[in-house]
């Protein structure tokens, strides 16, 4: 019963519709983590909060490398449903490279937040190690 359960529920997982809908909806999540407010986020995340350290910055890059390239496996899950592996990674790189430079840009609109090169560069980064490693493993 338990292993039919379990079948039934990675039957559903490789839907592509779902991976479609995950990818966006972390797309979504993402691009409010980065650009709500510091100072009183609508999700706290429990970050550390304080002046602009070495040690904070390099915190925050390893979370925005991390957070590209999960955007950029993502994409690529999603987008395997509907082409061929080489074009769902390079879309996948665009989508995830496009969004940080959207966030980041936006993020100089909002009051308590700032676009930075660091956090473009780590954002551009993770979605191209996560490249790097989808096309050893898949491609």
């Amino acid at each position: 019963m338990a292993k039919r359960i379990l079948n039934q529920a990675a039957q559903f997982i490789q839907h592509s519709a779902l991976r479609w809908l995950l990818a966006i909806l972390w797309s979504l999540l993402l691009t409010l983590f980065l650009l709500q407010p510091e100072a009183d986020p609508l999700i706290d995340l429990g970050l550390p909060r304080g002046d602009s350290t070495v040690q904070r910055e390099l915190f925050f890059s390893a979370l925005h490398l991390l957070a590209f390239a999960l955007t950029c496996m993502m994409w690529f899950w999603a987008l395997l449903g509907a082409f061929n592996p080489p074009i769902s990674l390079f879309a996948a790189i665009f989508i995830a490279i496009a969004l940080g430079i959207v966030t980041e840009a936006l993020q100089s609109l909002t009051l308590d937040r700032h676009a930075s090169l660091i956090d473009l560069s780590a954002n551009i980064g993770g979605a191209l190690i996560a490249a790097r490693i989808i096309w050893r493993r898949f491609i």
